[in-house]
């Protein structure tokens, strides 16, 4: 059953760099500041509200700085906790720039974790990294940092210099991710294991653009997965994603459950998917969803 803990805010879908990997429609867009206080607002007051958590992303967050540090305020205010903010941390124009923003943040009250994108596909130079992690420690603590690094396809190794990395700061591996349509998606050895979204799910991911999908899985970006928008309330949105058929499918019935079922009507796949967030932008495409 889909049951939103955190809310992440894309807060831009503007980005100073230009990953070959992203699925975000790169542009101009920002959040408005006082549509997504309202919002809060509005899950804090709901009788029904289960949502725990404040998040940020983009696009690169730190260029809609001042919608940051607004609603971190907000959120502060609520009583909401933080996860994460993730950043490719190389957006700062010189060292002074560095350490007054994340001064600012700090002075917000954000006190979550700063998650840094660094791989190839963003290819910063490692110094920049250095630095950010750096100042970061000194502001916010040893423990409040992390490494987020995309493995390229067929790659075991992310192809980075990581072992300069200070031993304190966790690095997570993650593999890349394909669209439905690349063929990329379809060579894994065995299908995923359901577990029914709990990994990119149970969130109330708003985009740049104000409309919300359930995940921050990068098929959110398809219309069958949106849910509503920011100016919604906080129960309007339970009940949109209530009757959503992709979402039941995700968090009721399960992906796996669906594939059978697909192929006891007699769909072949284009082969075995180990990424249910590609697998979900796959049913999407072909418009495999209202069986």
């Amino acid at each position: 059953m889909f049951t939103p803990t955190e809310i992440i805010f894309a807060v831009t879908n503007d980005c100073n760099l230009n990953c070959p990997h992203c699925f975000i429609n790169k542009g101009s867009e920002k959040l408005s500041c006082s549509d997504a206080i309202n919002f809060i607002n509005s899950c804090k007051q709901s009788k029904n509200n289960t949502i725990e958590k404040i998040g940020f992303t983009g696009g690169e967050p730190f260029l809609n700085l001042d919608f940051v540090l607004d609603i971190t305020k907000a959120a502060v205010k609520n009583d909401f906790l933080f996860d994460q903010i993730i950043t490719n941390a190389d957006w700062w124009k010189n060292e002074s720039d560095l350490q007054n923003v994340l001064t600012a943040l700090y002075d917000a009250g954000y006190d979550g974790k700063i998650a840094v994108s660094w791989d190839i596909f963003h290819a910063q130079k490692e110094e920049r990294i250095l630095k950010f992690l750096e100042t970061a420690q000194n502001i916010f603590g040893d423990d409040s940092v992390n490494i987020q690094t995309v493995i390229p396809y067929g790659k075991k190794k992310p192809g980075i210099p990581l072992r300069h990395i200070p031993k304190n700061i966790p690095v997570y591996q993650i593999s890349q991710s394909f669209t439905g349509k690349d063929k990329e998606l379809w060579t894994a050895k065995k299908w995923f294991t359901e577990d029914y979204c709990e990994g990119p799910g149970n969130i109330l991911y708003v985009h740049s653009s104000g409309k919300i999908a359930p995940c921050c899985g990068f098929a959110n970006e398809n219309e069958n997965l949106i849910i509503g928008s920011i100016n919604d309330s906080f129960d309007k949105i339970i009940q949109n994603a209530s009757k959503n058929r992709m979402v039941q499918i995700c968090f009721e019935k399960g992906l796996l459950a669906h594939k059978n079922e697909l192929e006891k009507q007699g769909h072949k796949f284009p082969g075995k998917c180990s990424d249910t967030c590609g697998f979900c932008d796959y049913l999407m495409q072909i418009k495999k969803i209202q069986s």
